[in-house]
């Protein structure tokens, strides 16, 4: 892709996943990738697979929770680079469980790391974007970003509000020539559940995230994720369905009828149908 030529770019949480795979599709489409994660064997793993691709890779261990850790990282990054093109904050973490069973320490991670991840790194990336007039900037939200879910409360506030962002710099950036996308995936194939926190059990109150885990190794491959990511890019997309038929129906109904989304999905939940999706105990 010609857009994506010699630009620089950052993708956080690319230890694996979704944002694993943004950073092998941009050094396929001749970007310069720098990396970050919370594990670093992970930033090991891919930056071994960047060095396969024969591009300009560097990996940082960074905590996107952390307001200090991500200006030491911008500081580090710019001293390294000198610039960014394409900005990807994608590092996330995954929740489950009803409300009332939802420790507030765990509202503080998720949204320390979906929500406030996504603000530290824009606010001290945007700023430079703007000196230079120009940049791309992917948000990974999620379908839970588009309509809400039961038993996901942190995470579907989370992902809204960084839809909520996404849309609302898309309009203020564009006069810097900055381009703003959210990305909104569906069930794929990621380590989402495994690494995260889930409060939910079946009838004999065993956790049900054994059950959760195989479900999204039924998902869709991020490598699809990607390079949808990449041609919203592109094509300066607002809002990024990857893959569409994951979401898109549901948010259609959504926007058409609140009422009749909510109907639904109340039904739904209390016969039990989206617990039996999960092995949950209603």
């Amino acid at each position: 892709m010609s857009f994506f030529q010699g630009k620089t770019a950052i993708v956080t949480g690319a230890g694996s996943g979704i944002g694993r795979a943004l950073a092998l599709e941009l050094a396929d489409a001749g970007c310069k990738v720098a990396i970050t994660d919370i594990v670093q064997e992970r930033i090991d793993e891919v930056l071994g697979e960047l060095a396969g691709k024969g591009v300009e890779a560097k990996g940082y261990l960074v905590d996107h929770a952390s307001r200090e850790e991500v200006e030491r990282f911008a500081g580090q990054f710019f001293s390294d680079w000198g610039h960014v093109d394409i900005l990807c904050s994608n590092a996330g973490v995954g929740h489950g469980g009803r409300f009332e069973e939802t420790p507030l320490e765990d509202w503080d991670w998720v949204l320390g790391v979906n929500l406030f991840g996504a603000v530290y790194m824009l606010h001290y990336f945007v700023p430079r974007m703007i000196e230079r007039q120009q940049g791309s900037i992917l948000l990974t939200a999620s379908d839970a970003g588009l309509y809400s879910i039961p038993c996901m409360s942190p995470y579907n506030t989370s992902k809204h509000a960084v839809l909520g962002l996404g849309e609302t710099l898309r309009m203020e950036l564009i006069v810097h020539n900055i381009k703003v996308s959210v990305l909104c995936p569906g069930f794929i194939n990621t380590r989402i559940v495994a690494d995260g926190r889930v409060y939910l059990y079946n009838s004999a109150g065993k956790s049900s995230k054994e059950e959760m885990v195989k479900f999204y190794e039924k998902g869709v491959d991020p490598s699809i994720v990607s390079r949808a990511a990449l041609r919203g890019l592109e094509k300066d997309k607002g809002i990024i369905f990857a893959p569409p038929s994951h979401s898109l129906p549901q948010f259609i109904l959504f926007r058409i009828s609140p009422a009749l989304y909510y109907s639904l999905f109340r039904f739904l939940w209390k016969k039990g149908f989206v617990h039996k999706i999960f092995g949950v105990q209603p």
